[in-house]
């Protein structure tokens, strides 16, 4: 016995399966729940080809799966924009789309064959090829097949069913193309102009009331902007011009009227305007030099595509594209037109198109008219338009709503049905019939022209009411050498108008010119414009750029970045992605074209962010506190390369700031927060011929930095003058922690590292070793401060970090604060502050102290690192307790004894100096032995 065949069915949505399976089973499907709750199963028998079957419906929910970066790239601070361009990407099926996937799985495990009914478009194709990913792994034997139809109708379904294909892989990989680069594009130039921008500007000025806006980029969005802005430049740029042209209108005795229109148009010229009027007025006899009088063909619109019904609905319904978008795909889900997202404008001659009619005879509204075409009287075989993407035929009604039938119905969906009906039957209507006459005139020596139109047979008009034809069908008669006076001969003055903003269908029009963004999403586009605050549209449907676009789109024109909002390199892409779809070209070697324009954009735009910044500056005021452009905000100063960044790729930069220290930054600052600061002895810095011979070989080498340093304020061992690489050179690792780090004023507080790269200079991983610790106050250790270390990144804050080399020992040595873990106060049982001596007798020794923040004197008030035991502390041993037995301080108290006695001499245990009443002191603790610029308290 011959084992019934179990086929799987997936359409694209629950609708769509219903609707499916209802009309091939007659209405006889039986409904189950599955595990996913929006996705019930249909079941019903049937025959394929003669062969028995159970066939089983279920749906997805659109796309399956998400492209995206893996968790390391997520972040928006864990790694340069600039890496996303290489980053990998993965395909993966989200969590709220699990339910889908196990309810594919539990299915494909029990059928045989799998039968995708999704749209028959790129990204249809790309679901399929989703779906085939998830049922194959759970039955890798699946026999694949593809439906495709235009028509949720009975007989468009069974013809589909009956003539199975393959699924076209070329199709999906188009769409793989386009998503990848969308997301590498978007969102490096997304986290770019957030990053920079977003704390920058006060941006309620012009009414965005986020604390925190992200500012979206798009490689379809921005050119779709940039096509609004430059529009507002035209408007802007225009200067009103005074001209002046001839009016000549003629009335005759019988009462019809004409106006003769100058064949000049207009002159700019007053004077030589005057002239030639004057010589009309001397002779004002007007002569009829030419009657041409002929028929006229007015022809029935196109067959409607996409694009086409998107801008007759907008200029006729006043409906927007993506408002009108959303109607057509719930008409063709319930079956009453075709699937509306064609580029196709030409009816296929195999189609029957007279059926099509045969269902709207009986409409009161249009049936007389359906009736004429049915009997060949209005019949007439539809134009094309040359658009065919061999995929979906042209948009057309599939079956008859009864006007009582449609009461459900919002009004603007009854208003778009209707529209298409008419439009389909006015497309397969004959031409409206005119009689036009031109009429040309002489007076004196200049030409006028008028026209006159007598429409005859209204033919297709008749059931498109929104048609207008027609001209002055009032003319007088004319013939050639008769004469007559004009009735008015008069010189009128005008001004020229800057051009219009553009309405939506304008829009639309120029998108497609030039290529931007698909059939389906051309409205998208426009949509987001208005979502993310780039642009608004007004009562007149006429669309401007808001402030903030317009400031965007200027920066990268101020820029030179021509690329990133003019549509020329976006169009080249997608003429690159329709010729993967078609097979022409491989996926890969279009990806990788379009990933290294854009590349090499992103390396501009981020070395210019300071024109970014002035010129958003022009339209918005800097925010409070948040800077704006100029150093502080994060800009540079004036700087020369001394090589690559190993986090970004863009270049390090040695920037001299006026009347401060010099230091070494990442020219894509502040997105990059490579850093490196000098040793607070430094005098100059400059770049030497020097090529660093062990950082970055690959990159061209990094050149080293001669310093000249202050000969009194460096350590004994140190030269005055050195040459190192401020990455790798272990010496001036060393003078930065024995000195501390010199930063700029509008850089202080904001964590980095002295003598090493702050931030991610050498990858991901901890800081190289060596480098200096820094503080809150700006990482200059060696003045009683804490070992801590900020973070320069939000999303690390609060995480703990790992210690640093510990600072160079003293006279003493030390063993280092983290040798055995942190330091515990024996009373509190909290870590102990670990400060660092910076005076000349105990230059880098480190000692303790109690961190309560108000028994820290009672508790442990001073000990040497690497001479506490952990039992308690020793009070005395400061300055103002070293002073026993001299003078009224501390008499008669006993000093103990260790590094702060010297042959019976008392000494001060923080300096190692001997106690003299004559001995300099500190204004700040009143101990002596030191100054209050080296105080270790």
């Amino acid at each position: 016995m011959q084992r019934t065949l179990t086929v799987l069915n997936v359409a694209e949505k629950n609708s769509i399966a219903k609707q499916v399976s209802a009309a091939l089973s007659n209405n006889s499907a039986a409904r189950a729940n599955s595990c996913s709750n929006y996705n019930p199963l249909f079941s019903f028998p049937y025959a394929l080809s003669g062969t028995p079957c159970e066939m089983v419906f279920t749906s997805v929910a659109g796309h399956l799966m998400e492209l995206d970066f893996p968790e390391p790239y997520k972040k928006w601070h864990s790694c340069s924009p600039l890496e996303l361009y290489g980053a990998p990407v993965v395909k993966y099926v989200p969590q709220d789309k699990k339910a889908i996937e196990r309810n594919l799985k539990e299915q494909a495990r029990k059928c045989q064959w799998l039968i995708l009914w999704l749209d028959c478009d790129r990204e249809g194709e790309n679901i399929a090829f989703e779906v085939i990913d998830v049922c194959k792994k759970a039955n890798p034997r699946l026999v694949i097949k593809r439906a495709k139809f235009s028509a949720l109708v009975k007989r468009e379904l069974e013809r589909s069913v009956h003539n199975l294909g393959l699924p076209d892989e070329n199709l999906s990989k188009a769409v793989d193309a386009r998503q990848e680069i969308d997301l590498r594009i978007g969102a490096s130039f997304t986290r770019f102009q957030t990053l920079l921008l977003q704390e920058k500007f006060n941006w309620e000025e012009h009414g965005i009331h986020d604390e925190r806006p992200v500012f979206s980029y798009g490689p379809c969005q921005f050119p779709t902007l940039g096509l609004l802005v430059q529009r507002q430049w035209e408007i802007q740029a225009h200067v009103a011009e005074p001209f002046w042209y001839i009016y000549a209108m003629y009335r005759a005795p019988e009462g019809q009227s004409c106006v003769l229109h100058w064949q000049r148009d207009r002159l700019y010229d007053h004077v030589i305007a005057t002239i030639l009027y004057e010589t009309c007025v001397e002779a004002p006899t007007a002569t009829v030099t030419k009657v041409d009088a002929r028929q006229k063909l007015r022809y029935p619109p196109l067959p409607l595509a996409t694009l086409s019904l998107q801008k007759e609905a907008i200029t006729h319904l006043r409906l927007p594209g993506e408002r009108m978008m959303k109607l057509a795909e719930e008409l063709y889900q319930e079956g009453f037109i075709s699937y509306p997202r064609t580029e196709t404008d030409v009816f296929d001659p195999a189609y029957d198109l007279k059926a099509l009619v045969r269902e709207h005879l009986n409409d009161a509204r249009w049936g007389q008219h359906a009736q004429r075409m049915d009997s060949g009287e209005m019949w007439a075989v539809p134009r094309g338009g040359g658009h065919d993407d061999h995929a979906h035929p042209p948009i057309h009604p599939t079956r008859w709503s009864a006007p009582d039938a449609n009461q459900g119905w919002q009004p603007d969906k009854r208003r778009l049905y209707e529209f298409i009906v008419r439009s389909f039957l006015a497309s397969c209507s004959k031409p409206a019939v005119g009689f036009e006459t031109q009429v040309e005139v002489a007076i004196a020596a200049e030409a006028f022209r008028t026209t006159g139109l007598m429409v005859k047979e209204r033919n297709w008009m008749e059931v498109f009411p929104w048609a207008r034809w027609g001209g002055n069908d009032n003319l007088p008669v004319f013939s050639v050498n008769q004469t007559f006076m004009p009735t008015e001969l008069l010189l009128k003055e005008g001004m020229t108008h800057a051009p219009p903003k553009l309405s939506e269908r304008d829009l639309i029009s120029a998108m497609e010119r030039h290529g931007i963004g698909t059939d389906a999403t051309v409205a998208d586009h426009i949509q987001k414009q208005l979502d993310r605050g780039y642009a608004v549209k007004d009562a007149a449907q006429l669309f401007a750029p808001t402030p903030l676009g317009e400031a965007l789109v200027a920066s990268y024109h101020k820029m030179g970045l021509s690329n990133l909002w003019q549509p020329t390199l976006r169009g080249a892409i997608e003429h690159n992605i329709t010729e993967v779809a078609r097979g022409l070209r491989p996926k890969q070697a279009v990806l990788d074209e379009a990933v290294q324009h854009f590349r090499g954009d992103y390396i501009a735009a981020a070395g210019k962010q300071a024109m970014m910044m002035e010129e958003v500056g022009r339209f918005f005021g800097p925010r409070a506190g948040g800077g704006g452009p100029g150093e502080a905000a994060g800009a540079l100063p004036p700087g020369e390369p001394i090589g690559a960044c190993a986090s970004c790729g863009l270049y390090l930069m040695l920037c001299k700031p006026a009347e401060e220290t010099p230091f070494v930054a990442c020219s894509g600052a502040p997105l990059c927060r490579q850093r490196v600061y000098f040793p607070r002895p430094t005098q100059t810095a400059d770049i030497s011929n020097q090529p660093c011979g062990t950082c970055q070989l690959d990159r061209g080498g990094l050149r080293k930095i001669c310093f000249r340093l202050r000969r009194a304020a460096i350590p004994p061992g140190f030269d005055a003058e050195m040459v190192a690489c401020v990455l790798c050179d272990q010496r001036f690792k060393d003078l930065c922690e024995a000195c501390g780090t010199a930063r700029p004023a509008g850089q202080r507080g904001r964590g980095g590292l002295g003598g090493a790269v702050a931030g991610r200079g050498q990858g991901r991983g901890a800081a190289p070793r060596g480098a200096a610790r820094a503080n809150g106050r700006g990482g200059q250790p060696g003045r009683g401060q804490r070992r801590q270390r900020d973070s320069d990144d939000e999303e690390e804050r609060g995480r703990p970090r790992g210690r640093g080399r510990t600072a160079p020992r003293g006279r003493g040595g030390g063993r280092g604060s983290n040798a055995r873990g942190p330091h515990m106060c024996p009373q509190h049982g909290q870590p102990c502050l670990v400060l660092i001596s910076n005076s000349a007798g105990n230059p880098g020794r480190a000692y303790l102290r109690c961190a309560h923040p108000s028994e820290a004197q009672g508790c442990l008030d001073f000990a040497w690192e690497d001479e506490w035991n952990g039992q308690g502390g020793r009070t005395e041993a400061r300055g103002r307790a070293g002073n026993m037995g001299h003078g009224p301080r501390g008499a008669g108290r006993q000093q103990h004894g260790g590094r702060g006695n010297a042959g019976g001499r008392l000494m001060n245990a923080a300096t190692g100096l001997p106690l003299d009443a004559n001995e300099r002191s500190c204004f700040k603790c009143g101990q002596n032995g030191h100054f209050a610029n080296v105080c270790p308290n």
